[in-house]
């Protein structure tokens, strides 16, 4: 069952159009305009740091969960746990937060398009 998990994305991957990593230097030598070959880099490092903090972000929430119900009646821990927890919502805001600004003032910010 965890290997059917694990294995899930690569088969939803397969099937998808063929894309070539814009950060490889084999691809910013096969590009046929250089100039858009940075800000594709720098796209596609943007999108997966988003993706990366919100994992963060969820993993820090399971964990200051955790504490926070394993506290056991210490008021140290429990505030820890929450001071996690808060701290994992204030960073999605945030991160969000930035990115549906620069979203809306003007689309090219996070689409880093050339031309």
């Amino acid at each position: 069952m965890l290997t059917l998990i694990l294995t899930t994305p690569y088969l939803a991957a397969a099937q998808s159009t063929t894309t070539t990593n814009p950060c490889t230097v084999s691809a910013v030598q096969g590009s046929s305009n250089k100039l858009t070959a940075l800000p594709q880099c720098i796209n596609q490092v943007y999108k997966w740091s988003l993706g990366i903090g919100a994992l963060l972000a969820l993993l820090m929430t399971v964990i200051g969960g955790y504490y926070y119900m394993t506290s056991a009646g210490n008021a140290e821990q429990a505030s820890k746990g929450t001071e996690m927890i808060w701290g994992a919502i204030i960073g999605l805001v945030l991160l969000f937060g930035a990115y549906l600004l620069l979203n809306t003032i003007n689309p090219d910010f996070v689409n880093l398009k050339v031309g």
